[in-house]
């Protein structure tokens, strides 16, 4: 392999298609669960069902710089490896994940039912309305996620990484590479109303996340607090219970180009208003309504 680390996808992907190689990728996170960072040559050769030691340099050689890199004796994962052991080990790649169909609490907010159920479908982890079919949200399921787990479990396992990757998302820092997210606000008519939501575009590695405009402020800390005061942690309520904490939200637009609207935040009988623009900028709150927010 070429001193120069710059390679393309398609060469790093040829690398590893080698089951050798990936039993010493493997290895490295082996010797990690058991203590160990780095592995020296001897230590690898011990570790793999390898013929000799000019094989394993050649599978090592081929590894370099790419998926592995040397400090002084001993090899070691590049962030690269690490990513692809992870995937190789959790079935990322070779397994498919199981799901018992689960019938949950909470209320559409298309045509008011509570009865909503859970299934695995090809695209993930699905919240349906069983009487209008209305998907409430959609999980990826990674196969790891569903092991050891219960239905309920893995529900409330994927909810909660979903509250993460939309918070992050929705801040700037894609979830999946790390890169820069651009965001903004779009809309789109509904029965009687105009819906705003929020979009989250990696410069990366393009990926996309959609969420309406309410779930970027569930993670401000005005809003949190309110909530909180109320005896409700809304950064952790699930996704297919939210419309019952943010049902009596309204949103006034005042600008559509730059984007600028007034949000009220209502639960109970209290009030609190806040402004945000088209980069999801939040200003700092005022209280209103007959249970003002002390």
């Amino acid at each position: 392999m070429p001193d120069n680390a710059s390679v393309s996808p398609e060469e790093a992907f040829s690398v590893l298609g080698n089951e050798l190689r990936t039993a010493i990728l493997q290895a490295f996170a082996e010797a990690e669960r058991d203590g160990t960072n780095g592995l020296t040559f001897t230590a690898i050769y011990d570790r793999v069902p390898v013929d000799s030691t000019s094989q394993l340099s050649y599978h090592l050689d081929m590894l370099d710089e790419i998926f592995l890199y040397k400090d002084d004796q001993e090899y070691a994962l590049t962030q690269a490896g690490d990513k692809v052991v992870r995937a190789i080990l959790s079935g990322t790649y070779s397994e498919r994940p199981s799901f018992e169909s689960t019938r949950l609490e909470g209320r559409c907010p298309a045509c008011e039912s509570v009865s909503l159920r859970a299934d695995y479908r090809e695209r993930g982890l699905v919240v349906v309305c069983t009487d209008c079919d209305t998907q409430i949200v959609v999980y990826d399921l990674p196969p790891a996620e569903a092991k050891d787990r219960s239905s309920t479990e893995i529900l409330r396992s994927c909810d909660q990484r979903i509250h993460h990757e939309y918070a992050t998302a929705l801040r700037g820092t894609c979830t999946a590479c790390g890169g820069r997210t651009s965001v903004e606000i779009d809309s789109e008519d509904g029965p009687g109303s105009t819906e705003h939501y929020c979009i989250a575009r990696c410069r990366s590695c393009y990926r996309q996340v959609f969420a309406p405009l309410y779930v970027r402020l569930l993670y401000h800390p005005a809003v949190v607090v309110f909530y909180w005061k109320r005896g409700v942690d809304i950064s952790s309520v699930p996704f297919w219970e939210i419309s019952e904490y943010v049902r009596n939200w309204s949103t006034e637009v005042i600008e559509e180009r730059p984007f600028r609207a007034h949000v009220t935040v209502a639960y109970e009988d209290a009030e609190m208003q806040l402004t945000v623009d088209g980069a999801l900028d939040v200003s700092l709150p005022t209280s209103r309504g007959s249970k003002p927010d002390t």
